[in-house]
C-alpha cells in the first residue's frame, strides 16, 4: 500500500508537471532552443554572471522566481477546490501538524524544484566568481519561497471557503452581465483561474516576442519561422484545453440535451479558441503587418487556430488523459512542422480542419466524461 506522501505526490506533483507541460516546453525553448548547442554553456554562464553582477537584473530574476513560487502555491490551493478532491481537507487535517508541515514543504519544493536547480547552479557560479552578496540574497530568497507558501496551505486548510483574488470580480460580473455560451469557459478562467490564463498568455507572448527578436537581430523575416514560433505558442495552451474539457464535463454537459444543432456546438468551440488566441493575433499583426501580406497573416492565423481546435477535439476520445494528449499534440506538431518547412501550409490547414470536424461530429454525441481509474 502506498504511503500518504506518495499519494499526495501523485495528486499534486505529478499533476502539476503534466498540466504545465506547455509551460515547460516554452521555458525549454527560451533557455535552450534559441541558442546554438556549441555556445549553450557559455550562454548560460554569461546569463548568470549578468544578473549576479547587476542588482537590477538580479531583482528581475528574483521577481520571476517568486512569480513561479506563486504559480506553485496557486496550483496546490486550487487543487483543494477541484471536484473530487474534497477528501484532502479531512485527510490533511487529520495529520499531526509537524508532520503536515513537513509534507507541505516536500510537496512545494518538489514543484518549485526547477528554480532550486537553476539557482543552485547560479550559486556555485557566484561563489566561484566571488559574488558573495548576490549568493546570500539568492539563498535567502529561495528559502523564503519554500517557507512562506506553507502558511497559505495551513490557512486554506483552516478556512476552505477562501478563494484567491476573484471573489469580488466574479460577483460584479454576475450582477452586470449575461454571458453568451461562447464566453462561459473564458469567464471561468478569468474569475476562478486568473493566474492560469495570465501565466499562459505571458509565456505565449514571450515565445512570440523571442521569435520576432531573433528575426529582427538576424535582419530577416521568414513566414515559416514565424509559424514555428506560433506553433510553440499554441502548445503553451495545452493545459487550458485540459481544463476546458474538465469545465465542460462538470458544468456544460446539460447542453448536450438542449435542442441545439451540432454545428452550433462546433461553432461555439471554434469561437472559444478564436477569442482565446486573439491577443496573440493582435501581437503578430502589429509586428508583422509591414513585413508580409494579408494572405501571409491569414495563413499564420489559420495554422494556429487549426492546431488549437484539433488539439481540443482530440480530448473527445475516450481514455485521452493529459499524458496521452501531449504525445498526440507533439506528434501532430512534428508533422505540421515538416509540412510548413516544405511550403505546404494550406494543405496542412485543410487537413487539420478536416480532422477536427470529423472527430467533433463523430465523437461529440458519444463523448462521456473522462474518469481516470486508479490502478
Amino acid at each position: 500500500m502506498r504511503s500518504t506522501s506518495a499519494i499526495l505526490s501523485k495528486i499534486f506533483t505529478q499533476r502539476f508537471y503534466i498540466q504545465n507541460t506547455g509551460f515547460f516546453l516554452v521555458l525549454f525553448y527560451g533557455l535552450f532552443g534559441i541558442v546554438n548547442g556549441a555556445n549553450l554553456l557559455a550562454y548560460h554562464k554569461g546569463l548568470m554572471l549578468g544578473f549576479l553582477g547587476n542588482y537590477t537584473f538580479l531583482f528581475l530574476v528574483f521577481l520571476l522566481w517568486t512569480a513561479y513560487a506563486l504559480k506553485c502555491s496557486g496550483f496546490i490551493l486550487k487543487t483543494f477546490q477541484l471536484q473530487g478532491y474534497d477528501f484532502l481537507f479531512p485527510t490533511m487535517g487529520s495529520i499531526h501538524k509537524p508532520t503536515r508541515i513537513r509534507i507541505w514543504f516536500l510537496l512545494h519544493t518538489a514543484i518549485y524544484m526547477p528554480v532550486l536547480v537553476y539557482a543552485g547552479i547560479a550559486l556555485l557560479v557566484a561563489i566561484q566568481q566571488h559574488y558573495y552578496i548576490p549568493a546570500v540574497l539568492m539563498v535567502i530568497l529561495n528559502i523564503a519561497n519554500c517557507i512562506w507558501p506553507l502558511a497559505l496551505y495551513e490557512r486554506k486548510l483552516a478556512q476552505p471557503d477562501i478563494i484567491f483574488f476573484s471573489g469580488h470580480l466574479q460577483r460584479w460580473l454576475n450582477k452586470h452581465f449575461t454571458k453568451p455560451p461562447v464566453l462561459f469557459f473564458l469567464y471561468e478562467l478569468f474569475t476562478n483561474f486568473p493566474r492560469r490564463i495570465v501565466s499562459t498568455k505571458l509565456f505565449s507572448a514571450a515565445v512570440l516576442w523571442l521569435t520576432f527578436l531573433i528575426m529582427r537581430q538576424g535582419e530577416y523575416f521568414d513566414l515559416r519561422g514565424l509559424q514555428i514560433g506560433v506553433m510553440i505558442s499554441v502548445l503553451t495552451h495545452m493545459q487550458l484545453m485540459v481544463h476546458h474539457r474538465a469545465f465542460d464535463d462538470t458544468y456544460l454537459n446539460f447542453m448536450e440535451n438542449l435542442p441545439i444543432r451540432l454545428r452550433t456546438h462546433y461553432l461555439r468551440l471554434i469561437g472559444v479558441y478564436v477569442i482565446m488566441f486573439l491577443p496573440e493575433m493582435v501581437m503578430i499583426t502589429v509586428n508583422a503587418y509591414t513585413k508580409t501580406s494579408a494572405m501571409g497573416l491569414i495563413t499564420v492565423f489559420g495554422t494556429a487556430l487549426s492546431l488549437l481546435i484539433l488539439f481540443r477535439t482530440l480530448l473527445f476520445f475516450p481514455k485521452m488523459n493529459p499524458e496521452v494528449h501531449v504525445r498526440y499534440t507533439l506528434l501532430t506538431s512534428f508533422i505540421v512542422l515538416f509540412m510548413i518547412l516544405g511550403h505546404y501550409e494550406w494543405p496542412a490547414i485543410l487537413l487539420l480542419q478536416a480532422a477536427s470536424a470529423i472527430i467533433f461530429f463523430k465523437k461529440y454525441r458519444q463523448y462521456e466524461p473522462y474518469i481516470e481509474l486508479n490502478s
